[in-house]
């Protein structure tokens, strides 16, 4: 191993100030000449940039006249020292007010400092006759260190010059171009992007998800990841992968870029698109509720992922009827009248503001809407009492949904006794007519009619008893059956 060592450099300035250099002060005013000198000490050596290294100078003033020393009380000396480049004096400047007393001032040489001499310039402030001399000098010899190269690894690489003179690495890699080489330095890589990362397409509403990863030759678990721009969230995993998440209200798509940095170099960057489509609305079930024969009310729920879209709706009836909805809540209603008989398909369709649209559908058959029971027979008020042995009509008039009379149904008579105790005396005419044969009413002219016979009851199949009975017409296309009340009796 070599070590540092120093090569002197040294200028020749002279070997000592011998004796102290006379001076003469002359020009100033004073009752005595004055004819003092000053004193200093050898010539000094130093070492250049050593803080350590310093230099001390004794000078004094001498008296050289034979009146002796010249400095009267209230006055002075002030001795400035003049330094070469590089060196400082401290202090700057010595006073004296009386001879013949040494006083001290350092010398240190920063680096760069060159040879010279040191000036001691006098100044007084006393009043006489005289010379100064103004020349006293101090001889400055500053050594500039010679640096022998060592090499404390011993990988042949002088450690001035070694990136890692702690550690031999005689190649002196350095992969990011820093103070420190490989060997020695735990962050020498920048980190890097791994594979690209996939675009993610999906649907509103839906959670997007997508991964990415950087890589480090320093290792991974020292990169910090993070989003820069862009929606949704990542999550650094803490070893240089990330994944990333959004969910959507509606239909929409960005740009997100991804970064690791670790904490040195240039970030490392990633960057993918993400797209969240729209889905159109879901409508259904449509229920179908009658309100009367030719009226139908509506209701149909929908859904829609995309929960910050807006909505429209219509409900076509099938008789080329539609009613527009402007649906405030996830569904829809609507009733309707129907103006002719039939079976209509009933479609409800909700449409969103992005154009995504769908549609359900129902049926709905109108029915025929029977009067009440006619004269001879009393519906309301007064019931109707028949004398035994009577044939009794039972009428009834039919509409359809366009109000006309409905013609080709086989309404159906039925007949029940409530109880064996008529009510008042006969009140109705008894007729002599044909019964019906069967149960089901005939059409005449404008009414369906139905002649029951009490003497051989098409019900019984025997001859009705004294009581009170009722009277029920029904059909299928009815949205119920009709009936009335009446007592016979002897």
């Amino acid at each position: 191993m070599t070590k540092y060592g120093t090569l002197a450099r040294r200028a020749a300035l002279g070997t000592a100030i011998a004796a102290a250099a006379a001076l003469t002060v002359g020009g100033i005013a004073h009752a005595d000449n004055i004819n003092d000198t000053i004193e200093g000490t050898a010539s000094l050596s130093l070492v250049a940039g050593d803080p350590a290294s310093t230099g001390s100078a004794q000078v004094k003033v001498v008296a050289t006249g034979a009146d002796g020393c010249n400095i009267n009380e209230g006055e002075q000396f002030v001795i400035t020292f003049v330094t070469p480049a590089g060196v400082t004096a401290s202090p700057a400047s010595l006073t004296f007010t009386d001879c013949n007393n040494f006083k001290t001032v350092s010398f240190t040489a920063a680096a760069g400092a060159v040879d010279g001499t040191v000036t001691a310039t006098i100044t007084t402030n006393t009043t006489g006759s005289g010379d100064f001399n103004n020349n006293v000098q101090i001889p400055i010899d500053v050594t500039t260190p010679v640096v022998v190269d060592t090499d404390a690894d011993d990988d042949g690489v002088p450690d001035a010059s070694d990136n890692c003179p702690a550690v031999a690495n005689a190649n002196q890699a350095n992969a990011d171009g820093d103070a420190l080489g490989n060997a020695c330095d735990a962050n020498s890589y920048a980190p890097a992007a791994g594979a690209a990362p996939a675009d993610e397409n999906g649907d509103e509403g839906s959670a997007l998800t997508t991964t990415g990863s950087f890589t480090d030759a320093d290792g991974n678990q020292t990169l910090t990841v993070s989003q820069v721009t862009g929606a949704g969230a990542v999550t650094d995993n803490g070893n240089g992968t990330w994944s990333w998440s959004h969910s959507t209200t509606d239909d929409a798509s960005g740009s997100v870029v991804v970064q690791a940095t670790d904490g040195e170099h240039a970030a490392a960057t990633a960057t993918f698109d993400w797209t969240a489509s729209n889905v159109a609305p879901s409508v259904g079930p449509v229920t179908v509720t009658r309100t009367s024969a030719c009226s139908v009310s509506v209701n149909a729920p929908f859904t829609d992922p995309g929960t910050a879209d807006t909505h429209s709706a219509a409900i076509s009836w099938g008789d080329s009827g539609t009613t527009a909805v402007d649906p405030a809540t996830a569904s829809v209603a609507g009733t309707h009248t129907y103006g002719a008989n039939g079976t209509y398909t009933i479609g409800v369709s909700v449409t969103d503001d992005d154009g995504g649209n769908d549609a359900a559908t129902a049926t709905f058959a109108t029915k025929n809407t029977p009067s009440a029971i006619l004269q001879p027979i009393n519906s309301t008020g007064t019931r109707s009492v028949f004398k035994l042995g009577s044939t009794i009509p039972v009428k009834i008039t039919v509409t359809g949904c366009d109000g006309a009379a409905v013609s080709t149904l086989n309404p159906t008579v039925a007949l029940f006794k409530l109880d064996a105790m008529p009510d008042g005396t006969p009140n109705e005419t008894a007729l002599e007519v044909a019964a019906t044969n069967g149960l089901q009413m005939r059409w005449s002219d404008t009414l369906y009619i139905y002649n029951l016979s009490t003497k051989l009851s098409q019900h019984t199949g025997a001859a009705l008893t004294a009581g009170t009975y009722k009277v029920t017409v029904s059909d299928s296309s009815f949205t119920g059956s009709v009936s009335a009340q009446f007592d016979l009796r002897k």
